[in-house]
C-alpha cells in the first residue's frame, strides 16, 4: 500500500491554539441530531458480522478535551475483524467540488486500540480512492485529523466519504480483541489555522555553526573512477555548488564539510576480505611494503578535488579500521570473531597513528584544510563482517588518541582529533560500566585514567551519531538535551557526524508513516529535516553530517541512505558500478540543502520563539557573523499550509528583503517567493522552507553623510549635494519628503537638528 496523502493530526493533550472558523465551511455531519443535513449514513458496504456494535449514532464515550459533544458516530469491531466490509460511509446530500473553499476534510476520531491503520476514501474505499492511511498519534483520545483533498482530488466532485475502520490485510491478521471506533464533527472547509508567528532575537545566541557535511562512503570511489565526466561533475555540483540559477533553483547544497574514508586495504583482499559487497571494501594508501601510493582511492580523490574547487571549507579524514598490515587478524574487521577490544595490538597504535598523520600531512600539503581526523568509528559494535570496522574499549580509544596526538605534534600538524564517533547519542552519557564504549564524555573528559582533554590536538567536542534515538518525539528531544547538558558540563559541544534513516521506522507518534513501505521520498526527507532541527535546536550541535552521499536504491529502501542516487548503466540497481551509470538528486539532498546552503560556517543559532509543534511545524534561526543575514528554517510535516510572519527584536537592523526557498514534493530547493518585512508568508504543506532575511542598517532621517548621527556635518554634506560638489542620494537628502532636493531640505534639516 502506498500512502497517497498526508494528515494534520493533534492529540487532545497537545497544547495548541486551534480554531476551525473558516470563512467557507460545510458541515457534513456532527451527529447531535442523528446526522447533519449535509449527509446521510450509509451502511451499504458494511459486513454486519464484523461488528458487535454496528455503525450508528451513539453517546460520546469520552466527553472531554477537544470533543465535549453529546453524540458521535460509533462502532465496535469483533475481535480480529477483517477489513472487507469493515467500514461506514457518509453520502453527501448535495455533492460538492474540491476547491479552495472545500479543500480540507476535517473530523475528530477516537480509537480504543490500534493494531492496524484505518483508511479514508473519497467516492470509494479502494486504494485508488484513498486520501488517508494511518494510525492516530495516540490511543483512547479524541484527535483532530485534517486531510488536504486537493493533493489528489482537486476539481473533482465528492459524493461519498468512506471510513475503513481496520485495514487488516497483512500479517499479523489476529491477536486483538474488540475495538471501538468513533467519529465526529466532519467538515469540508478552507481551514483557518492560526499563523505560526515567530519572534527572533539575534542578541540571544547559542552554538556557532561549524559545518554541514556528508561522507564519501562507500561509492564515491566508483563514481569518480567509472562514471563519465559529465555525470561525476553533475554529482559534485549537486553536493558542493552554492549557486542559485536564473530560475531561482539551487544547483547544489553547498556542503561545508566533506568526510573522507581512509580505507584499510580490504579491496586488495577481494573475496577473502570477509566483506561480501565489493562496494563496502576500501583501498589503502599504505602498501604492504610500508610505502605510500597516493594514486589509490582515485575516485575519492576526484571528489576531494572538486570539493576544494567549489570552496568547501572543511575536510574530515575518518577511519573504520587500521590498515590490514597492522591488525591482529590481517583483516579490516573481526572476521566473524568476537573481539572484546580492538582489532589492533597496542604495540601497533604508534604505527596506525603514523599512517593517519602521514596521510593527513600529505593532503594538508596538497592544499586541503583537514580540520579533523577521526581514528575510530562506532566503537560499541563488534564489526564481525560486512564492512571495515573494529570494536574499541574506552581505554583503547584513549591510548590510540594519545598516540595520534604525539604523531601530530611530531609532524607539526594543527589538525584536530575528533573522538569517539559514538554509535548513538545516549552512549555519550549513559550505559553500564561493563559495556564497551559507554559514558564516553566522562571517560575521555572526566579526569579519570582515560582522560585526553589535556592533549594539544584533541578538539573540545564529542562526536556522535544520531542513530537509534529518533523513534519517538520524546527521544528526539530529551536524548539530545541530555547529551548537550552532559557535554556542556565538561565544557564541550556535541558534533553530529553521521546519520541516515537506519533502524526500524520511527513510531507513528512522530508523524512518520507506519512502515517504510508506506513512506514516500518526501516522508523521508521531511523526517530528516525534523531530525536536523532536533539536533541543532535541542542538542545545540554545531555540526551535522549525513552518512553516505551516494548509494543505489535497493531492497525497497528508497533514499533512506543516500543524497544522490546511482543508477548503473544497464538500469539494474543491483548491477556493477564499474560499467558507469548516472546520478540523480534525491529529496534528501534538497532537504539537507535547506540548512547547508544557507547556514554557513560562523553563523550562530539565535533565539526563536514559536515554531515548536513537533508533529506540525518546527522552526530555528541563525544569524551571519556580519549580522546582515538571518536564516530561518521551517519544517512543516503536516498536510496543511501554514502562514507565518516575522517579529525581529534585539538587533538594530531592519529587514530589507526576505527570500523563501522550498523543498516539497513539487519543488527542489527553489526560490518560491520574495517578501517584505510586513508580509504574511506561507509555509507550504509537507515542506521544508528556508527564509533568507537580508538585513540593513535602519534609516536615520537627516543622517545625510551616514555617520550614524544627525548634526551640522550633515548640513554641509547636503549643501554640497545641492551645489553638485557631492553625489546626491535622494533617499538621504530629501529631508522634507517632497521628491526634490533643494534649499527647503536644508531648512528642514536645521530644524530637525535644533529640535
Amino acid at each position: 500500500m502506498n500512502k497517497n496523502s498526508r494528515i494534520f493530526s493533534f492529540a487532545a493533550a497537545v497544547a495548541l491554539s486551534w480554531n476551525v472558523c473558516a470563512s467557507a465551511q460545510m458541515n457534513v455531519a456532527n451527529f447531535e441530531n442523528g446526522v447533519e443535513q449535509g449527509s446521510t449514513i450509509s451502511l451499504a458496504s458494511t459486513n454486519s458480522s464484523l461488528f458487535s456494535t454496528p455503525p450508528s449514532v451513539m453517546l460520546n464515550p469520552l466527553r472531554d478535551g477537544i470533543n465535549s459533544s453529546a453524540k458521535c458516530l460509533g462502532a465496535v469491531n469483533v475481535a480480529n475483524a477483517d477489513w472487507y466490509g469493515n467500514m461506514v460511509s457518509l453520502k453527501l446530500t448535495q455533492p460538492v467540488a474540491v476547491d479552495y473553499d472545500h479543500r480540507y476534510l476535517t473530523f475528530l476520531m477516537l480509537r480504543t486500540e490500534q493494531p492496524k491503520d484505518f483508511r479514508v476514501g473519497i467516492n470509494g474505499y479502494e486504494e485508488a480512492n484513498q486520501v488517508y492511511l494511518e494510525k492516530l498519534a495516540s490511543t483512547g483520545q479524541w484527535e483532530r485529523v485534517v486531510i488536504d483533498l486537493a493533493e489528489k482530488f482537486n476539481g473533482q466532485t465528492i459524493n461519498e466519504i468512506y471510513f475503513v475502520y481496520s485495514c487488516n490485510w497483512d500479517n499479523p491478521r489476529t491477536g486483538w480483541g474488540e475495538i471501538g471506533y468513533y467519529i465526529d464533527d466532519v467538515t469540508l472547509s478552507d481551514l483557518d489555522i492560526p499563523d505560526a508567528v515567530v519572534a527572533v532575537d539575534p542578541s540571544v545566541t547559542y552554538q556557532t555553526i561549524h559545518h554541514f557535511g556528508a561522507s564519501d562512503c562507500w561509492m564515491a570511489d566508483y563514481v569518480g573512477k567509472y562514471f563519465s565526466n559529465t555525470e561525476r561533475e553533475k554529482a559534485a555540483k549537486m553536493l558542493f555548488s552554492r549557486t542559485i540559477d536564473a530560475s531561482g533553483a539551487a544547483t547544489g547544497i553547498g556542503l561545508s564539510n566533506w568526510r573522507v574514508n581512509l580505507g584499510a586495504g580490504s579491496a586488495s583482499q577481494g573475496s577473502n576480505s570477509n566483506i561480501e559487497d565489493e562496494t563496502r571494501r576500501a583501498d589503502c594508501f599504505l602498501t604492504a611494503d610500508g610505502t605510500y601510493d597516493w594514486s589509490r582511492q582515485a575516485g575519492q580523490q576526484y571528489f576531494m578535488q572538486k570539493a576544494k574547487a567549489y570552496g568547501v571549507e572543511h575536510f574530515t579524514l575518518f577511519s573504520n579500521s587500521a590498515p590490514i598490515y597492522y591488525t591482529k587478524n590481517g583483516k579490516a574487521n573481526a572476521n566473524n570473531s568476537l573481539f572484546v577490544s580492538c582489532n589492533l595490538a597496542s604495540s601497533n597504535f604508534p604505527k596506525f597513528a603514523k599512517f593517519l598523520a602521514t596521510t593527513t600531512k600529505h593532503f594538508v600539503d596538497e592544499g586541503y584544510n583537514i580540520s579533523f581526523v577521526s581514528p575510530v568509528n562506532e566503537p560499541q559494535f563488534d564489526w564481525r563482517n560486512g564492512q571495515e570496522g573494529s570494536p574499541w574499549t574506552n581505554g583503547d580509544v584513549a591510548g590510540m588518541t594519545r598516540a595520534l596526538n604525539t604523531e601530530f605534534v611530531n609532524q607539526g600538524l594543527t589538525t584536530k582529533i575528533m573522538i569517539p564517533e559514538a554509535s548513538s547519542l545516549d552512549k555519550l552519557y549513559s550505559g553500564s560500566s561493563y559495556s564497551r564504549g559507554t559514558n564516553q564524555i566522562s571517560a575521555f573528559f572526566g579526569g579519570g585514567s582515560n582522560d585526553v582533554s589535556g592533549l594539544s590536538n584533541v578538539y573540545p567536542a564529542v562526536a556522535a551519531h544520531s542513530y537509534w534515538t529518533f523513534s519517538t518525539n520524546s527521544d528526539l528531544r530529551h536524548v539530545r538535551e541530555k547529551a548537550r547538558d552532559a557535554a556542556k558540563d565538561k565544557g564541550l559541544e556535541v558534533m553530529q557526524t553521521e546519520w541516515s534513516l537506519l533502524d526500524a521506522e520511527p513510531s507513528t507518534e512522530t508523524g512518520f508513516p507506519s512502515s517504510y513501505d508506506k513512506a514516500t521520498y518526501m516522508d523521508i526527507a521531511l523526517f530528516m529535516g525534523k531530525v536536523i532541527h532536533c539536533d541543532l535546536a535541542f542538542g545545540d550541535m554545531p555540526a551535522w553530517n549525513f552518512w553516505t552521499a551516494f548509494d543505489r536504491e535497493q531492497y525497497g529502501q528508497k533514499d533512506r541512505f543516500m543524497l544522490v542516487r546511482l543508477r548503473p548503466s544497464n538500469g539494474d540497481d543491483y548491477a556493477s558500478l564499474e560499467n558507469g551509470g548516472t546520478v540523480e538528486a534525491q529529496k534528501t539532498l534538497w532537504a539537507l540543502g535547506n540548512y547547508s546552503l544557507f547556514i554557513r560556517p560562523g553563523y550562530k543559532r539565535v533565539q526563536l520563539e514559536g515554531g515548536a509543534e513537533m508533529n506540525n511545524i518546527l522552526a530555528s534561526a541563525y544569524i551571519s557573523p556580519e549580522n546582515d543575514k538571518l536564516v530561518i528554517v521551517y519544517v512543516n510535516t503536516s498536510g496543511v499550509r501554514r502562514y507565518t510572519s516575522l517579529r525581529l527584536r534585539g538587533i538594530n537592523k531592519e529587514v530589507d528583503k526576505i527570500s523563501r526557498y522550498v523543498t516539497s514534493s513539487t519543488s527542489n530547493l527553489k526560490l518560491s517567493a520574495t517578501h517584505t518585512a510586513t508580509d504574511r508568508m506561507v509555509i507550504p504543506a509537507r515542506s521544508i522552507a528556508t527564509l533568507v532575511v537580508d538585513l540593513k542598517d535602519p534609516f536615520l532621517k537627516g543622517d545625510v553623510n551616514k555617520d550614524g548621527q544627525v548634526d551640522v556635518s550633515d548640513v554641509t554634506t547636503l549643501i554640497n549635494m545641492i551645489l553638485g560638489s557631492a553625489p546626491t542620494d535622494i533617499q538621504l537628502a530629501d529631508i522634507d519628503g517632497n521628491g526634490t532636493v533643494d534649499v527647503s531640505d536644508v531648512t528642514t534639516l536645521i530644524n530637525l537638528i535644533l529640535h
